[in-house]
């Protein structure tokens, strides 16, 4: 390993190319950390380079004049000659830096151009491209190469001839920030433009230093690559497992590297992927949430979230020769993952309906079993009623916990013994659906027991549940409720959750219980206003007009402006009266119906 310190001059100076792998992050500079921050200490080196000249009388600039200011380290490894001999340079680490730096010297270069000044234009030009003379612009001839499609842009923000304002993207974005703060510095500067121009460029090429590390031909650059970037923005797990794929693929002479990313990795850098989900602490890149999930569904073992790439790598390792079938693998269920993770759809089938409820839950530790069994599943081509009792068995587990109110603390483990009861199981493809019902109905403890139905029942008879859950019930309760003539229905997003009963009652339109004191009545009210059976779903216009109005005109309203299949029983099964008793003989109904949908099948002994 050598170490050399350079000047931007001697680093680009020559017949020298830079090539960014492909494996190499998005460009993720921006304006207030990076962009700004480097351009002030530029033009503080420039205006200390123009103030020096004219304290000294100087026409010139006088280039010791002022202190070097220090960019960066890059580690360049050796990637051969191009047939006309150009030195090849991969850039293991500092492409955001040697990018950034190119795109202020095209803008710079551009503007010193447009104010006709091109000699002090010149020496910044030439170190873009190796033909850097006008109408010779070839972007095989810039000095950064990217291996990478999301650099969109970065090319015509290097093309002198090329229109910036129609660039879009972060390569257009960081150019027009250096062009517009390059006229800005001349019109805000008392000084010739001549001297200006030189104190600016030579602040960049000369006075801006760096640290360029050469590593031996043999270094395994992806270590060095994932080492080197604990600073900076730190590199997600995704990051560092997909430039370990690509860094395999480049040793194996059988595969191209290039159209192994485009195969396999390319869709993962897309802005869904690479979004930040999840709450506080946890709040992590879909890709590494992806990848934790999947290593756990083919080791069928927990992974902390900070040893995904440790255990990815040892996966890896484990399946020597199998790059391309790892590769095949991911695509695979990533599909799968985005296809029921993206958003909300109809529930035409069992299996869509499980995944709109489970998104509803936030519920995605169940993704191991889900990978596992959709490869099991289209394998052993089940038929639909055992594919769909699958899904069953999980919904209910999940939503009779959430009613009860057990804790989801349990559920990764859960979601391993399952996994390894699938693996071990020598079941045929009928038998699937029953290898998972025997696990849950096994479970005895409170951290993993599958809820009765009395269980159930006294919860819903009882518990005040959060409104995600309070929304998910009353939503299955409609869907069950329409006939199968009818069709499937889509429930409007304008639907709101409402208290037949409100929660702010009046005692003259909503009268206390008689035979009771009033502090045992309104005790024994507040109990059960907020339970599932004094709650409803009404169109969110009808909810305002409803508000907190008696019972007898609320009927009315109900009756004259919704359609909702809940509400016409709601209205055939009460009187003219809505009371306690009311709330729980409608909460009975609703938890008889309740372990309906979410039934829990006995099995022998």
């Amino acid at each position: 390993m050598q170490t050399v310190n350079f000047t931007i001059n001697e680093l680009f100076d020559g017949s020298k190319i830079y090539v960014v792998p492909r494996y190499q992050r998005l460009y993720v500079w921006n304006l207030e950390d990076q962009w700004v921050p480097l351009w002030e200490d530029v033009t503080e080196v420039a205006r200390n380079l123009v103030e020096n000249s004219i304290l000294k009388g100087l026409d010139r600039i006088n280039e010791s004049a002022s202190e070097s200011h220090f960019f960066g380290t890059f580690v360049l490894k050796t990637s051969g000659y191009t047939p006309d001999l150009v030195n090849r340079w991969r850039v293991i680490d500092g492409q955001q830096r040697l990018t950034t730096l190119q795109l202020m010297m095209s803008a710079i270069a551009d503007e010193l151009k447009a104010q006709g000044l091109h000699e002090q234009a010149y020496p910044v030009s030439r170190l873009t491209s190796i033909a850097p003379e006008e109408g010779l612009f070839s972007p095989d001839k810039l000095k950064i190469i990217h291996g990478s499609e999301h650099y969109h842009g970065f090319v015509d923000a290097m093309n002198p001839c090329a229109n910036k304002d129609e660039i879009r993207g972060s390569m257009g974005e960081a150019y027009r920030f250096f062009r517009n703060s390059t006229k800005e510095w001349f019109e805000n500067q008392n000084g010739k433009s001549k001297i200006l121009a030189e104190a600016l460029t030579a602040s960049i090429i000369v006075k801006l230093r760096v640290v360029a590390i050469y590593v031996d031909s043999n270094e395994e650059e992806h270590k060095i690559f994932e080492t080197l970037n604990a600073r900076g923005e730190p590199l997600t797990e995704w990051d560092k497992i997909k430039n370990l794929m690509l860094y395999k693929a480049d040793e194996n002479a059988e595969i191209d590297q290039s159209d192994y990313f485009d195969e396999y990795l390319d869709r993962f850098d897309q802005e869904w992927w690479r979004e930040k989900v999840g709450r506080g602490a946890v709040v992590r890149p879909r890709t590494d949430i992806f990848a934790d999930y999947w290593l756990e569904s083919k080791k069928a073992e927990t992974v902390a979230a900070g040893r995904v790439f440790r255990e990815f790598q040892n996966y890896v390792k484990s399946r020597p020769g199998e790059l391309v079938e790892i590769g095949e693998e991911l695509t695979k269920d990533a599909e799968h993952y985005r296809e029921f993770e993206k958003q909300k759809f109809p529930a035409t089938n069992v299996e869509r309906r499980f995944h709109n409820r489970r998104l509803t839950m936030n519920m995605g530790a169940m993704w191991p079993i889900l990978f596992e069994l959709n490869r099991v599943l289209i394998k052993s081509n089940q038929d639909n009623i055992k594919r769909d009792d699958c899904y069953m068995y999980l919904e209910s587990f999940l939503v009779r916990r959430l009613l009860v109110g057990y804790q989801a603390r349990s559920y990764d483990q859960i979601g391993i013994e399952i996994l390894k009861d699938i693996r071990e199981e020598k079941f045929v493809s009928s038998e699937l659906s029953d290898v998972i019902l025997r696990r849950f109905v096994g479970y005895t403890e409170v951290s993993n027991k599958w809820p009765v139905d009395s269980e159930v029942s006294e919860s819903v008879l009882t518990r005040s549940m959060p409104v995600y859950v309070q929304r998910l019930v009353l939503e299955a309760i409609e869907e069950h409720l329409i006939p199968e003539n009818a069709g499937y229905q889509v429930l409007s997003e304008a639907i709101e959750v409402e208290h037949i009963m409100p929660q702010t009652w009046d005692s003259t339109d909503w009268p206390i219980e008689q035979g009771l004191d009033d502090l045992e009545a309104i005790t024994r009210r507040d109990s059960i206003i907020h339970t599932l059976g004094n709650l409803t779903l009404i169109k969110s216009g009808l909810n305002k007009l409803l508000s907190s109005r008696s019972w007898k005109h609320k009927r009315k309203l109900i009756k004259k402006s919704d359609n909702l299949f809940m509400n016409k029983k709601l209205l055939d099964d009460s009187s003219s009266t809505w009371n306690e008793e009311s709330i729980k003989k409608r909460g009975e109904w609703m938890a008889s119906l309740i372990c309906e949908i979410w039934s829990r099948p006995k099995v022998e002994k």
